[in-house]
């Protein structure tokens, strides 16, 4: 019978007080998985698995280990990545802080209007407020899938900066705040209606179809996201980031470019285009990023 043996050195002294040596039967343990399972036994740790990270050391540079321990050595280190939460929950927080603000908020516009903002209008923006965030909650639980199980605790106060404090202050205009260089461009409401509800479910379907190619690549042993070149996806980097910044012009335009909604419009756009730069270079491509061939 084959035993093998591994040196397990720490890189955090507090949790993993000692270097260790661990011996097991190869065909036992076939996976990381496995691997952290058996370390975590052996130092005695009721550690959650998620907040272990297991690495090798190549050229001077710490190396996770593969799913399939392809790449393990001899000696290996282990490191606790600190208090960990699920990336769906963190989704879930994230898109639940808007909701719970704007309709706080569209309440308290109700209880005594007197801004000189039309109710209609503040009505359209509170619903596709409402009506892109409970998309985003339904995307976050039936649709999307993630790497990585988990993501440091400290990263969902991060995260929701962005929607709870960003776009939640896109409500104040339903109080009448930030109107201080209101425009009007004089659209039907039905024809910017149409407009949002149409880049909504074309975001949604993007999403369905990145989720699509990522299980294909997955039922063939493939966990690297490879580039789609069908559809839309064949002259835009990230469609659904273009769909995205689409519905948050027409909210900005329905809102008579109210300076939080601007703000917010301005914020999002940047960080999906730089998002999608890093993917033209990540997958080798020059595709555009809202206009085919154009930018």
């Amino acid at each position: 019978m084959t035993i093998k043996e591994l040196k397990i050195k720490t890189r955090s002294s507090k949790i993993f007080s000692k270097d260790i040596s661990i011996q097991f039967e190869p065909e036992q343990v076939k996976t990381l998985n496995d691997l952290v399972k058996i370390i975590l036994k052996s130092y005695k740790s009721k550690l959650n698995k998620h907040r272990v990270r297991l690495t090798v050391e190549s050229n001077g540079k710490q190396i996770a280990i593969d799913e399939n321990l392809g790449n393990i050595q001899n000696e290996i280190f282990i490191k606790d990545l600190g208090p960990q939460i699920s990336w769906r929950l963190v989704f879930m927080i994230e898109y639940f802080g808007p909701i719970a603000i704007h309709t706080l908020l569209y309440q308290l516009a109700l209880i005594n209007y007197t801004f000189g903002v039309e109710k209609s209008t503040i009505k359209s923006v509170y619903l596709m407020h409402i009506i892109h965030y409970l998309k985003r909650e339904f995307e976050s639980v039936f649709v999307h899938s993630f790497s990585n199980a988990t993501m440091p605790l400290f990263n969902v106060f991060k995260n929701s900066f962005h929607y709870w404090i960003l776009n939640g202050i896109i409500g104040l205009g339903y109080l009448g705040y930030g109107f201080n260089f209101a425009v009007d461009l004089n659209i039907d409401s039905k024809i910017l209606w149409g407009l949002f509800l149409a880049f909504e479910f074309c975001n949604l379907l993007c999403h369905v179809k990145l989720r699509q190619v990522g299980d294909a690549l997955l039922k063939k042993g493939i966990k690297e996201r490879k580039p789609i070149d069908e559809g839309v996806f064949k002259y835009l980097v990230s469609p659904n980031y273009t769909f995205e910044v689409l519905s948050w012009v027409i909210v900005t335009i329905m809102f008579k470019f109210n300076l939080f909604a601007v703000l917010f419009l301005l914020v999002s756009a940047t960080q999906m285009y730089l998002w999608a730069l890093k993917k033209n270079k990540k997958y080798k491509t020059r595709k555009a990023f809202l206009i085919p061939y154009v930018f």
